[in-house]
C-alpha cells in the first residue's frame, strides 16, 4: 500500500526515544507549507484526481522551495540573536563556538534532524519512483504531499524550538 506511514521511533535508546514536547501555540514562527502541500487538490483525497509524471517533480520542487524560504526567513534572525548573545556574554570568537553549540545541537534537534532525514529520503524515494511509473499512481503523489507537509511542520518545529532557547538565554 502507498499509504502515508506514521513515523517510527528512532532505532537508538534512551531520551531520544522519548515523544518531542508539543511547541505553544502562541510562538511567533508558525507552521507554513505552499496552500498546494498542505491537501489534495481534489475532495475525498486521491479519488478521482488526475495526475502526471511532472506533478510528482512540482511537487518535489515545491517542497525544496519551502524549505529553502523557511531557512531564508529564519536563519538571519538566528544568527543576529547569536550575535547577540555572544555579545552580551563577552565571548571572544573561540568562546562562541563552543557555547553557541547547544543552541544548533542537541539531543531533541538531533531528533529533529533525523526524522527530517528519513522524510527527505521517503521524499526522495517517491518522487523518483512517481516520476520513473509508466502510469502515475496519484494516491502515490497524496503520500508524497503529506511527506513534504511533515518536513516542513518539522522544520518549522525545529526553528521555534531552537529560538525559544536562544530566546531564553538572552533573557537572562
Amino acid at each position: 500500500s502507498w499509504a502515508p506511514v506514521e513515523p517510527a521511533a528512532p532505532a537508538d535508546t534512551g531520551a531520544r526515544n522519548q515523544p518531542l514536547p508539543k511547541e505553544p501555540e502562541d510562538q511567533a514562527t508558525k507552521p507554513w507549507a505552499p496552500p498546494d502541500l498542505v491537501a489534495p487538490a481534489t475532495p475525498g483525497g486521491a479519488a478521482g484526481q488526475v495526475c502526471a509524471k511532472a506533478d510528482f517533480e512540482a511537487v518535489v520542487d515545491e517542497a525544496a522551495g519551502a524549505l529553502r524560504d523557511l531557512n531564508m526567513q529564519n536563519k538571519p534572525a538566528f544568527q543576529e540573536k547569536l550575535r547577540q548573545l555572544k555579545d552580551k556574554r563577552g565571548w571572544s570568537h573561540d568562546a562562541f563556538l563552543k557555547e553557541a553549540a547547544p543552541f544548533v545541537r542537541d539531543d531533541k534537534i538531533a531528533v529533529y534532524d533525523q526524522d527530517s532525514e528519513r522524510l527527505l529520503t521517503d521524499i526522495s524515494t517517491l518522487g523518483q519512483e512517481g516520476a520513473d511509473a509508466p502510469t502515475p499512481d496519484c494516491a502515490l503523489l497524496a503520500g508524497l504531499k503529506a511527506r513534504m507537509q511533515t518536513l516542513v511542520t518539522t522544520q518549522t518545529a525545529k526553528w521555534a524550538y531552537m529560538f525559544q532557547k536562544l530566546d531564553a538565554a538572552l533573557a537572562q
